[in-house]
């Protein structure tokens, strides 16, 4: 009976500079892109916070905001530095943030129950799974949440260096940030999503009842319009990428026959 042949790891600490440098050679303009929609979502949020709160969720809307925010750039601060998984986790909160955001704009006489809030079964109706289906794109929202949960759940899947996409005889850890040009490019592009969309959201609910700064309309329009022409040229950059390191994983990786050969050689050892 052949002995089971162990899978060797090694646990490696990359220099986050060079790390670093990869990441943002490879992301190229859409960071600037990412930057300046941040920069004007804050604006309208500091604008919010002036109004005069005729509505009961306009302070909600705030403070979710906020917090939208601060996962939003917390995502891409992480995935400038390889930390792909944690940027992840940011996304994820972010999304479900923008969820309870749009339900208390939709129904605002229900921020202050969110407000009040002490128990879990009181907090309970305000997460994603009991709001998906009351706000629009809840469920595609939903979809994405749960596809994010599912790497960041302590199981198999949530490997912190998506060895899975290692396909060689034996695989890496790394610890700190790592170059992987597909997950980074893909995040990247959904923190920046996600972002512009919100951004688009807050001003259209607000647009009739605050003095936001004239062009901002038009701004978003352009952030937008770049979005969708970097998001072809980062996704191709990423591909180019992946095919290199790909090539140099195909050197490494056993044949068939030589695993067989492998185990089979287990029989005869002592």
């Amino acid at each position: 009976m052949p002995r089971p042949l162990k899978i060797l790891k090694g646990i490696i600490k990359e220099d986050p500079s060079v790390t670093s440098d990869k990441i943002s050679n490879l992301l190229g303009e859409t960071t600037a892109i990412s930057d300046e929609a941040l920069t004007h979502l804050a604006t309208c949020l500091s604008f919010l916070l002036e109004k005069d709160r005729a509505s009961k969720a306009d302070q909600s809307i705030v403070d979710l905001g906020v917090r939208f925010w601060n996962d939003t750039i917390a995502a891409n601060i992480l995935i400038r530095q390889g930390l792909i998984l944690n940027a992840m986790m940011m996304e994820r909160d972010a999304i479900e943030t923008r969820v309870v955001a749009e339900y208390l704009h939709e129904y605002p006489g229900d921020a202050e129950a969110w407000q009040k809030a002490e128990s879990y079964k009181e907090r309970r109706r305000f997460g994603i799974n009991e709001l998906k289906d009351k706000v629009e794109e809840g469920e595609a929202l939903k979809d994405i949440w749960d596809w994010l949960s599912s790497y960041i759940h302590p199981n198999d899947k949530a490997r912190p260096v998506y060895s899975k996409s290692r396909p060689f005889f034996g695989h890496n850890l790394y610890l700190g940030g790592f170059y992987e040009p597909m997950p980074t490019a893909t995040f990247f592009l959904m923190q920046l999503a996600i972002c512009i969309n919100f951004l688009d959201t807050i001003y259209n609910w607000y647009k009739d009842d605050l003095l936001f700064p004239e062009g901002l309309p038009k701004k978003i329009e352009v952030l937008e319009e770049a979005y969708h022409k970097q998001k072809g040229k980062l996704e191709g950059r990423a591909d180019s990428e992946h095919q290199k390191m790909k090539g140099k994983i195909e050197k490494t990786r056993l044949s068939k026959e030589e695993i067989v050969k492998m185990f089979q050689s287990l029989d005869t050892l002592p």
